[in-house]
């Protein structure tokens, strides 16, 4: 892939093998760059970093509130590249959490899992484009005016049916790779993760949205606010252990696909862990480290929502 360099950025985020110490500080200006925009004098607003320990499942939270002196520069040492995955999430949020109800009404931008389809022949042709992993790529497009969560969703998922990628990722609280990090997936060699292409010019197109089956309408169980960061999957289990039958609580404890039919798997634990009485949190908490999760869904946060909350109402209503 050709990469694209402007005078926006030194060349630490497009190339490996600069000190540490640039690298941190020219990732905090490319926040800077995608969340200074969206600062307000009279509405208090937090920017989200993620991370994931290499070699675990559990994801850690940050956030940073938004303003004119805002900077991630501590915590992106604290949480070293080096021994973590970093994400971000480019839209921002009233309240110090990544539930979708706490999605910032105004989304100025397009995402989208490019995965290996050609990000350039996408139309409109996206603002910022990074390297996730060998011919694997994310994006993101500058709109010139803002939308709400729910039409910004709705760009987004056009723009991954009509042009590739990945079909799950267009929820508004989407979590991104961050360029200048490292992906610690155990079946990668470490890769750098680089920005390939970046044209801040806010662009004044849009995708054709989707009709009929595949579109805004389309008939999907509405997702119920939860937090699959608040609690510790095998604390989880222990607390409702006694009320879980054995094939559940073995289902909880395994680190990786032992058994067919991923499906069915997440519906037993979803739906064991409602009947016992766990909360949303708990339960996201644990289908959200589950590999009978992750296989599928990777860090799709939209998925998970709407896989455990139409589980729920068909064994009975949330509690």
């Amino acid at each position: 892939m050709t990469t694209e360099i402007d005078d926006f950025m030194t060349p630490t985020l497009w190339q490996n093998g600069w000190p540490d110490r640039i690298t941190v500080k020219e990732q905090d200006e490319l926040l800077f760059a995608i969340w200074g925009p969206q600062v307000w004098d009279s509405v208090k607003t937090y920017a989200s970093l993620c991370f994931r320990k290499k070699g675990s499942t559990r994801m850690v939270q940050e956030f940073v509130q938004l303003d004119d002196d805002m900077c991630s520069v501590d915590l992106l040492r604290y949480y070293s590249r080096h021994e973590w995955d970093q994400y971000f999430s480019p839209n921002v949020y009233t309240r110090k959490d990544r539930k979708l109800g706490s999605v910032f009404q105004d989304c100025w931008f397009g995402w989208c899992d490019v995965d290996d389809a050609d990000p350039f022949t996408f139309d409109p042709k996206p603002s910022v484009v990074w390297e996730t992993s060998p011919g694997r790529t994310q994006a993101l497009w500058f709109w010139d005016r803002p939308h709400t969560p729910a039409q910004a969703a709705a760009y987004s998922k056009a723009l991954t049916y009509r042009h590739g990628g990945d079909k799950g990722g267009s929820a508004p609280n989407k979590l991104l790779r961050l360029p200048g990090s490292f992906n610690h997936k155990p079946h990668y060699d470490k890769p750098f993760i680089p920005l390939v292409h970046f044209d801040a010019s806010p662009v004044k197109a849009r995708p054709k949205l989707l009709t009929g089956r595949r579109g805004v309408g389309a008939a999907e169980p509405e997702a119920l606010d939860m937090n699959p960061h608040s609690h510790d999957r095998l604390a989880v289990l222990k607390k409702y252990r006694s009320k879980l039958d054995t094939s559940t609580r073995h289902l909880i404890r395994h680190n990786k696909v032992l058994a067919d039919d991923r499906s069915a798997r997440r519906y037993a634990m979803i739906a064991g862990l409602h009947e016992a009485g766990a909360t949303l949190d708990e339960i996201a908490s644990v289908i959200w480290s589950s590999p009978y999760f992750r296989d599928k869904y990777g860090e799709d946060q939209n998925a998970l929502e709407i896989e455990v909350s139409r589980i729920i109402a068909r064994v009975g209503g949330a509690k």
